[in-house]
């Protein structure tokens, strides 16, 4: 990594100059623990995730665009998604989708996850798919140049009218849809690993008030200007109880899987908690955030440049020090389709313009080299180096405290500078305590 001098004129009252580092440049690394959901079905973008050093991003695997209904498949538009992201450097997670009309029931078309007619179809449909992929030199990729080893099926599968996953069968039906789809990735890949589908935030937040671990009321804002809101006492009605117990537990607790999924979004504070009893109920399975990001705007927040700089340090960190495994945040643009709430997430305007969310991610690529850990410290975070580095980091600070070594100003989200006595830290978004200029800055 690179030491960076940089002038301070445009935010002190006259020209200084200080070390420090220039986040406005991509990153020089890619960092394990960092990635993307949805980049987008365009590939000349992809090296925006390099850029902002991510090494993950979470595409899907459509039955109905790669299937047909008289068993060929066509691999055209995933191929050329999977080989633009790995010209970059970034690993493909892939999520199955099961919304071929023509082979799965007519009464579940609602929601992606619809039912198979026929899982033994499902399931060749998925052992193709990961056979293209694996890497084995049998039926792969033309160009492929490593394994996929990422697969994911249910996305979502608490509602029965998620329109972004969902599940409108049985309970019984979506268990041995899960089972299917692990097998088939299986049978493909004994090396691949195999996520369940992701566990709403909104579906979390209700589930932990049915179980009594917590009290608040939830929300979720959706474009037509509605509001889904569950108060502490519809929480702990009936038929909440039974899905929680009867579909999200159950899938948590009996179907076969490696890696179980929670979505993180709204207030960040929560995440403890909802990580805490994923893992309690998945039997203590490993756990990452396939799609994660802030500022959310259900809860009465707003949009500003130094809240989504904060959501992507603080949303990471808080999801590796509760010891999942990675967090991928949701969106490389901002035209997505999505609910109100999460219509500022994105990493990029309209414009492809970087929001401050990916200066976050650059400073973050050069804080968590591989076999970096994360704890939580009074205030922030601790991140201990694979070769002994220790840095502290807290959410502000103040020019008093002697042990601060680097800082971002609030109204600089783009710089980190080296406190000296011409730089004052009194008002910055981040302060850190540890030897960044040797050992995390540097290269």
């Amino acid at each position: 990594m690179r030491g960076i001098s940089v002038c301070l004129a445009a935010w002190l009252a006259g020209p200084v100059c200080a070390d420090g580092l220039d986040l406005s440049e991509p990153a020089p690394l890619q960092a394990p623990a960092l990635g993307l959901a949805f980049p987008g079905n365009q590939p000349q973008f992809y090296d925006l995730l390099r850029d902002a050093g991510m090494s993950w991003a979470r595409i899907s695997a459509s039955w109905r665009r790669i299937g047909r209904e008289n068993g060929s498949l066509s691999f055209a538009d995933l191929d050329r998604r999977v080989a633009g992201l790995q010209a970059v450097g970034v690993h493909p997670f892939i999520t199955f989708e099961s919304d071929a009309d023509w082979a799965t029931d007519p009464a579940t078309h609602r929601v992606k996850n619809a039912t198979p007619t026929d899982m033994t179809a499902w399931a060749a449909f998925i052992t193709a798919v990961v056979e293209r992929y694996d890497g084995d030199g049998h039926a792969d990729m033309p160009g492929l140049r490593a394994p996929v080893r990422m697969w994911q099926a249910a996305n979502e599968y608490v509602s029965d009218t998620n329109a972004s996953g969902g599940w409108a069968g049985s309970n019984a039906d979506l268990l041995i849809y899960v089972n299917a789809a692990h097998d088939a990735v299986k049978a493909a890949d004994p090396a691949a690993q195999f996520v369940l589908g992701g566990t709403a935030a909104f579906v979390m937040d209700v589930a932990l008030v049915n179980q009594g671990y917590a009290d608040w009321t939830v929300r979720q804002f959706w474009q037509d200007g509605s509001e889904l809101v569950y108060a502490p006492d519809k929480s702990r009605g009936p038929e909440v109880t039974a899905l929680v117990e009867d579909r999200l537990k159950f899938i948590l607790q009996s179907a076969r899987y490696d890696i179980a999924d929670i979505h993180l979004y709204g207030p960040e504070d929560r995440d403890g908690g909802r990580i805490a009893a994923l893992t309690a109920w998945s039997g203590g399975k490993p756990l990452l955030s396939s799609e994660c990001g802030g500022p959310n705007l259900d809860y009465g927040d707003s949009y500003s440049p130094q809240a989504h700089f904060m959501a992507v340090i603080e949303r990471n960190l808080n999801v590796l020090a509760e010891g999942g495994l990675a967090c991928l945040w949701f969106g490389l643009g901002e035209e997505m389709v999505t609910t109100t709430g999460n219509a500022r997430v994105p990493l990029y305007d309209m414009d492809r313009q970087p929001k401050p969310g990916v200066y976050a991610y650059r400073l973050l690529s050069r804080l968590l080299p591989k076999g970096a850990s994360v704890r939580q410290i009074a205030g922030g975070w601790q991140i201990d180096g694979p070769e002994g580095e220790q840095v502290q980091i807290f959410r502000k600070g103040g020019a008093a405290d002697s042990e601060i070594t680097h800082c971002v100003p609030e109204v600089r989200l783009d710089r980190v500078l080296k406190a000296t006595n011409a730089v004052n830290c009194a008002n910055s978004i981040l302060v850190f305590k540890g030897d960044l200029g040797r050992d995390i800055l540097n290269e």
